[in-house]
């Protein structure tokens, strides 16, 4: 057999395993919004809530205190009201594979 066969032939019987992503976020990446009463992040999969998170820092890097909650494909952040800056929003997922994925984005708040 030639290897592009081969080749061929394992890429159709190997399993995909996908690791849940972040499809989008409330506010998105490198928005300018008003203060958000919530921030929410849209997974491509099941998460498993014991092992994925999110914390959100100031412009500073330091960490701003927030209400989190993990539901089934979401990561939803509650912050107090906050001052105008850039923010950022570091997230982890772990899906039912147990493959933590890594990410973050970022976006400012206007007076």
């Amino acid at each position: 057999m030639n290897r592009v066969v081969i080749a061929a032939l394992l890429a159709t019987t190997i399993p995909a395993c996908a690791h849940p992503q972040l499809q989008s976020s409330t506010p998105a990446a490198n928005a300018s919004v008003k203060s958000p009463k919530l921030i929410s992040l849209r997974f491509t999969e099941t998460l498993e809530p014991a092992f994925s998170g999110a914390i959100l820092t100031d412009a500073a890097g330091k960490t701003v205190p927030v209400s989190a909650s993990v539901g089934s494909t979401a990561i939803t952040l509650i912050p107090f009201a906050l001052k105008p800056g850039a923010y950022k929003v570091t997230w982890h997922s772990v899906g039912h594979d147990t493959h933590r994925v890594n990410g973050n984005f970022g976006f400012k708040v206007i007076a």
